[in-house]
C-alpha cells in the first residue's frame, strides 16, 4: 500500500503505522484460471476508519524486467468487476466480485494487479510526544492485490542459470530462469547457500530481487545477497512446505 500524503509532510514510517487503520483487504494474492469455474473469485474491502470509504478497484497486466523493476499495464478489458466503485460505511464490509475475461486459452501464467484505490481522503490523527498537539494527516492509499492467471495444471520450472559470483559493490550475485509455463512466486522458496560444506539457510530479508515477488514464464530474474554473506558459496533453492514447482541448476 501507499498512503499519500494531501495535508501535512511527516515521516513515512509515522504516516504507514497510521494510515494501516483506515481499512483493509482479502485476499491480496489468488489465482484464475482462463475459463470454467475459477475464473471468478471475491475481494473484501473492510472499513475499519470511523469515517465513509470510497474505493475502485483498477486492473493492470504487470511485467518485470531482470532486476525485477515492475510495469504497469491498464487491463479494463481483460476483467468484469463489480461493483467497479463502493462506498463502505464504518465497520462495513463490501465484497468486489472479480471475473476474468480475457484469452480463454493461454500458452503461458500471467500476472496481474487489481488495485484497490481509495477516492476520497481519510482524516487520521496520531499523538506525537515531541508537541503538545497531535499529528493530523489527511491520507488516500491503495492496496494492490496479485492475480495469477493460469491452468490449474500449470508449473513453474525455476532453474539457477547463474550462480553465485562477487560482484564490485560486495555482494554475491545470481540469476534465477522460470522455464514452465507457470508462474513463479518467490515468496515460496527456502534461500539456502552450501560453503566450506556447510549448508546455510539465509533469511528472505537478506536476499534482493526487486519489487516483483513473481516470475513469469520465460523471464529472469537477477538477485542479489546482503553484504554479510561471504563467498564463495553454491545456492541452493528449495519449494516451502506451501511451495510449487521446483528450482535446480541449469
Amino acid at each position: 500500500m501507499k498512503p499519500k500524503p494531501f495535508a501535512l509532510a511527516v515521516p513515512i514510517a509515522l504516516m504507514l503505522a497510521t494510515a494501516g487503520d483506515a481499512y483493509s483487504v482479502q485476499p491480496m494474492v489468488y489465482t484464475l484460471t482462463p475459463s470454467g469455474a475459477g475464473t471468478t473469485t471475491r475481494v473484501t474491502v473492510t472499513n475499519t476508519h470511523e469515517t465513509v470509504l470510497n474505493v475502485e478497484v483498477q486492473p493492470f497486466a504487470v511485467s518485470a524486467d531482470n532486476d525485477g523493476k515492475r510495469s504497469f499495464t491498464p487491463a479494463e478489458d481483460q476483467f468484469l468487476i463489480f461493483p467497479p466503485q463502493a462506498s463502505v460505511l464504518p465497520g462495513r464490509v463490501q465484497l468486489f466480485q472479480v471475473r476474468y475475461v480475457g484469452a480463454p486459452t493461454l500458452l503461458k501464467g500471467r500476472v496481474y494487479v487489481l488495485r484497490i484505490h481509495q477516492t476520497n481522503t481519510t482524516a487520521l490523527t496520531r499523538e506525537d510526544t515531541t508537541s503538545q498537539s497531535p499529528t493530523k494527516l489527511n491520507v488516500s492509499l491503495h492496496f494492490n492485490t496479485t492475480a495469477i492467471v493460469q491452468p490449474r495444471d500449470f508449473t513453474p520450472d525455476l532453474v539457477i542459470s547463474q550462480d553465485l559470483t562477487m560482484g564490485a559493490d560486495g555482494r554475491l550475485h545470481g540469476a534465477l530462469t522460470n522455464r514452465g509455463p507457470g508462474v513463479a512466486d518467490l515468496s515460496r522458496f527456502v534461500w539456502s547457500i552450501e560453503r566450506g560444506g556447510q549448508v546455510e539457510r539465509v533469511p528472505g530479508e537478506k536476499v534482493r530481487y526487486g519489487d516483483a515477488v513473481f516470475i513469469e514464464p520465460g523471464a529472469r530474474r537477477d538477485f542479489s545477497l546482503d553484504p554479510s554473506i561471504k563467498g564463495p558459496a553454491r545456492l541452493i533453492l528449495e519449494p516451502s512446505a506451501a511451495g510449487r514447482g521446483t528450482a535446480k541448476g541449469a
